[in-house]
C-alpha cells in the first residue's frame, strides 16, 4: 500500500510540473518590435519572436497602460490592388496588456497602427519582421572575398532577391532605360491686354467745330472707314479764300503756298476711322470744338493682343522670348489659341514668386476679350534625353536611387543624378545606363526591404519619400 501511495505521488508531481511548464510555455513570448506615438510605448511580442504572413499568436503592452481599441496592420492601396488591413482579435489580460491572435495575408510593407484611447502610433514595417537588432541589420557583418572566394563586387552587392512568384503577386513590373523625346509642360493663369503697338489717336490738323458724331460711344466696335464724326474748321475756309484770292491775282507763288497749306491741313468734312477696333476713349462731342492736334478719338486695333501670364520662378527658365504657348479662354476651353512670348517683365513678384511674361497672339473671331482671365499652356521641347518613368525613383531623404534589375527577381539600389522633369519623366544625368531595367511599379515595396536591411547605409526605418 505505502509502494501504491508513493507512485501516485510521484505521478501527481510529475503532472504538476508538466503543467507549470506548459502554462510557463503558453506566456511565453519574444519581444519582435517596439515602438512610440501619442505619449505611449507600444510593445509587440509573438510565440517565435517574428511576425510573418498566416497566422501569428501575439502580446501588445502599452506603457503607460491604456485602453487599446484597435490593432491592425494596414497596406497602403497600390496599382492592380486595393488597400489591405489585417486586424488583431485581441483581448485584454491585464491593464495594458493585450493577447490574441494576428493573421498577415500576405509578405511585403505594411504599417502597424495602434489606436488607444486618446492617440495612435505608427510604425512602418516590412512582413516578414523579426526582432533583430536595427542596428545590427543597418550594418551587417563585413564579409571578406578571400574567406567566401566570391569576386569582390558580388562580395560587396548590396542586392534584394524576391521570388518571382512573389514579383507577381506583388505587380513589380520593370522596363529599360531609354532616351525618349520629352517636352516640359505647364500651365498657369493670365489676362488679356490691349497691344500697345495697336492703338491709334485719331485728330485733325486744324481746329474745327463737331457736328456730328455718329453716335459713337466708347467701348463700341468701329470698322476701318466708318465715320467717326463731321466737322467744320475756319482754318480751312480760311486757307480756300487765300487760294481764291491768289488765283484771282495769278499769283504763282500765292497759289504754291496756298496749296500747300490746304495740303497740310488735310482736312475733310467726314473724319473715318482709320482702323478697325475698339473705342478706347471719345473726347469730342457735337456741337463742341476741337484744336489742332488733340485727340479725338483712340481705337484700339484688337485682331492681335497681349496676354499677361504669371510664371512661378521655379519654372522661369523654361520661357524664353519666341517661346510657343497656347492661350485658353475661360467661357471656350475648347478653344486653344496658339501665341508666342514676346517680353519678359524684368522684375519677379517677390510674394506670389512668380514672373510675369508677354504674349503676342492673334484674335482670331474676338475670342480674346481685354481684362478677362486667360489660362496659358507652354510646352516647351527638350530634346532627347535619358529618362526614367516617376515611378521609378525612390527619395529616400538623403539620395535618390532607382532599383536595377541585375537578373530575374534580383534587384539593386541605385543611386542616380536626375535632371529636368516633364512628361512624367526623369531626366537621367548619371547612374543609369540605356537599356538597364529598372522597376517602374512596386519600387516602394523593394524601398522598404531596403531600408530594413540597411543597403543605403542608414538607421533602418528612415524617413523617406517618393
Amino acid at each position: 500500500m505505502k509502494k501504491w501511495l508513493t507512485v501516485f505521488l510521484g505521478v501527481v508531481v510529475l503532472a504538476g510540473a508538466g503543467l507549470v511548464l506548459l502554462l510557463r510555455q503558453e506566456d511565453s513570448y519574444s519581444e519582435v518590435i517596439s515602438f512610440r506615438g501619442g505619449g505611449v510605448k507600444i510593445t509587440l511580442y509573438s510565440r517565435d519572436g517574428r511576425i510573418k504572413s498566416g497566422g501569428n499568436r501575439i502580446k501588445v503592452v502599452l506603457d503607460p497602460p491604456r485602453s487599446l481599441k484597435e490593432f491592425y496592420l494596414y497596406m497602403p492601396p497600390m496599382p492592380g490592388m486595393d488597400e489591405m488591413r489585417s486586424v488583431a482579435s485581441l483581448k485584454e489580460k491585464e491593464k495594458g496588456v493585450y493577447t490574441g491572435s494576428l493573421n498577415v495575408s500576405m509578405d511585403g510593407p505594411w504599417q502597424i497602427r495602434a489606436v488607444f484611447e486618446g492617440g495612435m502610433a505608427v510604425r512602418d514595417v516590412f512582413i516578414p519582421l523579426t526582432g533583430e537588432d536595427p542596428t545590427e541589420a543597418a550594418h551587417p557583418k563585413e564579409t571578406h572575398p578571400e574567406a567566401t572566394h566570391e569576386h569582390p563586387e558580388a562580395a560587396h552587392a548590396k542586392h534584394i532577391k524576391v521570388p518571382l512568384r512573389k514579383l507577381q503577386l506583388l505587380g513589380v513590373v520593370t522596363e529599360p532605360v531609354r532616351r525618349r523625346h520629352l517636352s516640359k509642360i505647364f500651365s498657369t493663369v493670365g489676362y488679356v491686354s490691349y497691344d500697345l503697338s495697336s492703338i491709334y489717336d485719331v485728330t485733325v490738323r486744324a481746329d474745327a467745330w463737331v457736328e456730328d458724331t455718329f453716335g459713337r460711344f466708347e467701348g463700341e466696335f468701329v470698322r476701318k472707314g466708318d465715320p467717326l464724326m463731321r466737322v467744320l474748321s475756319p482754318d480751312i475756309q480760311i486757307a480756300l479764300d487765300e487760294l481764291r484770292l491768289a488765283q484771282e491775282k495769278e499769283d504763282e507763288e500765292l497759289i504754291r503756298k496756298a496749296k500747300e497749306k490746304l495740303a497740310y491741313l488735310k482736312i475733310e468734312e467726314l473724319v473715318r476711322s482709320p482702323v478697325s477696333g475698339v473705342i478706347l476713349e471719345r473726347k469730342v462731342f457735337e456741337g463742341g470744338y476741337v484744336k489742332e492736334g488733340q485727340t479725338a478719338y483712340r481705337i484700339a486695333d484688337i485682331s492681335t493682343v497681349w496676354i499677361v501670364a504669371e510664371v512661378p520662378l521655379k519654372l522661369g527658365r523654361y520661357v524664353r522670348r519666341g517661346t510657343h504657348a497656347l492661350v485658353i479662354p475661360e467661357e471656350d476651353p475648347g478653344k486653344a489659341i496658339p501665341g508666342k512670348v514676346d517680353y519678359i517683365f524684368p522684375e519677379a513678384d517677390p510674394l506670389a514668386k512668380t514672373l510675369r511674361v508677354r504674349i503676342k497672339a492673334p484674335n482670331r473671331g474676338l475670342a480674346l476679350k481685354p481684362n478677362a482671365l486667360v489660362d496659358v499652356r507652354f510646352e516647351v521641347p527638350l530634346g532627347s534625353v535619358l529618362a526614367v518613368p516617376e515611378t521609378a525613383v525612390v527619395d529616400t531623404g538623403r539620395r535618390t536611387v532607382v532599383f536595377v534589375e541585375k537578373e530575374a527577381g534580383v534587384f539593386a539600389p541605385v543611386r542616380v543624378h536626375l535632371g529636368r522633369r516633364a512628361e512624367g519623366f526623369y531626366e537621367v544625368k548619371h547612374g543609369l545606363r540605356e537599356g538597364d531595367r529598372v522597376v517602374v511599379r512596386g519600387s516602394f515595396l523593394l524601398d522598404s526591404e531596403a531600408q530594413i536591411r540597411g543597403l543605403y547605409g542608414e538607421p533602418a526605418g528612415g524617413g523617406h519619400h517618393h
